[in-house]
């Protein structure tokens, strides 16, 4: 360290931007092609099984984004201790290779049974690459910790807006692409955006180019966080760490009383205002008109809206990042996040769907940067990847207990299933977090004077 430049010492083990910012972009890519494909699969999937005589089970989807959700409660805080011990860059990339299995075995076996098997293993590698990568995104300088987490979050929202259009360009390539030979741009957008009806109904098999292309990016994604994801040296005052050391780390953590009201507020009761919209959502939009079965009638303007409003949400994340925010910052995030996620369940038409949608998702970043950037500042620099693993397994917890318990009460198989019901619930959860976290901020303030010493 004594043989580099000043400005190279401060810059020692920081993430590389250029990197983070493109890995992030292509890394929800991913993730929101397969939330637009796979309920649309799954229904194609439907009808072929019925045109042989067969089944497949319409609440597939629930099924799998529950059993997606359940390793979130050991993965998170296994993903911190690891990024701690062989850092964020090392976790980041072997989970983005990992995930590689997922679109292939949806090409090749998409049985219910396997995918429920699929689902805990997305999850899991989910859970490595978002907690070492927001981990990852706090490692600059401090006056850069606004913008890195701006970008990352805007990164996010532009990755995920490009899944949905690139997920029903390659869907429907077969009517696309004539019109785009003819010359015809024009018609192609409108379809494109389903401001003209598709003349052709998806079938299973044109699904797999999408999840090749998936298969290719996420190799790509894991090499170039792997090689050039951080520059060389150790980050800021980041000491070597063994396992003894790491383990002392949680717990110093689990005896911090601001640590233990921000997480029980913003991720266990919290964590199932994420689930219901995560695993609700298309079931809302099949009562609102906007899908019906294996056909996009206005699905593909819900996921668009969602993912545009992260863009905005993850800029405006950069306006608090990095600043200490107060506790009524926390208050007024997971209140206004609460009440949008109430709004989803009363909406009566489409039109109501996609305002409250809209603002929903807006808040969702403020909620993400919650468990991680908003925590960790307010905690010891040293227990960062520790706090952030630790608070989004907290998240994972009250997810799944929501997750398998709304599944076993509201099952979209069963008769009388209301799409509403499940947003009421988490809605109320999380404002009861909301109430809890104003009452003990005015107990032991969220920002100590400590924090500017």
């Amino acid at each position: 360290m004594s043989n580099l430049m000043p400005h190279q010492v401060s810059l020692a083990g920081t993430a590389r931007l250029p990197i983070v910012v493109p890995v992030t972009v292509l890394s929800f890519f991913y993730i929101m092609i397969l939330e637009y494909s796979l309920p649309l699969y799954f229904s194609a999937l439907s009808q072929a099984a019925q045109a042989a005589g067969s089944s497949y089970p319409a609440g597939i989807w629930s099924e799998l984004v529950k059993y997606q959700v359940t390793p979130w409660i050991v993965g998170p805080v296994l993903a911190g201790l690891l990024a701690r011990r062989y850092g964020e860059r090392a976790v980041w990339s072997g989970s983005l290779l990992g995930k590689t299995i997922v679109p292939l075995v949806l090409i090749t076996t998409p049985d219910p049974t396997v995918i429920k098997i699929l689902a805990l293993w997305q999850g899991f590698t989910g859970a490595l690459m978002w907690i070492s990568g927001v981990s990852l995104i706090q490692m600059v300088t401090p006056q850069k910790k606004g913008l890195s987490n701006g970008l990352m979050m805007a990164s996010l929202g532009v990755g995920s807006v490009l899944g949905p259009l690139g997920g029903r360009a390659l869907l429907y390539h077969g009517e696309l692409g004539p019109l785009l030979s003819q010359g015809d741009f024009w018609g192609m957008c409108l379809r494109l955006l389903n401001f003209s009806t598709m003349q052709s109904t998806p079938t299973v098999a044109d699904f797999r180019l999408i999840f090749f292309l998936l298969t290719a990016t996420t190799v790509t994604c894991g090499i170039l966080i792997g090689l050039w994801g951080q520059r060389p040296g150790r980050f800021d005052i980041d000491e070597s760490s063994d396992w003894k050391q790491t383990l002392g780390d949680l717990g110093r953590l689990m005896r911090n009383p601001r640590f233990w009201a921000l997480v029980l507020a913003l991720c266990v009761l919290g964590g199932p205002v994420f689930q219901a919209s995560n695993q609700y959502l298309p079931y809302r939009a099949e009562d609102m008109g906007l899908k019906s079965g294996a056909e996009d009638h206005g699905w593909i303007w819900l996921q668009l809206l969602k993912t545009i409003m992260w863009i905005p949400g993850g800029l405006a994340v950069g306006l608090l990042a990095g600043r200490r925010a107060p506790g009524i910052a926390a208050v007024v995030m997971l209140g206004c996040f609460s009440l949008a996620g109430l709004g989803i369940g009363l909406s009566s038409i489409g039109l109501h769907l996609f305002i409250v949608v809209a603002i929903f998702e807006f808040v969702r970043q403020f909620m993400r940067w919650s468990h991680a950037g908003y925590l960790s500042e307010h905690l010891p620099k040293d227990l960062r990847a520790t706090a952030i693993g630790l608070s989004i397994t907290f998240s994972g917890l009250g997810s799944v207990i929501y997750g398998w318990g709304a599944d076993y009460l509201w099952d979209p198989d069963k008769v009388g299933f209301h799409s509403s019901t499940p947003f009421y619930a988490a809605a109320l959860l999380g404002l009861v977090g909301t109430i809890g976290l104003i009452i003990f901020d005015r107990i032991i303030p969220i920002r100590q004077r400590e924090d500017f010493d």
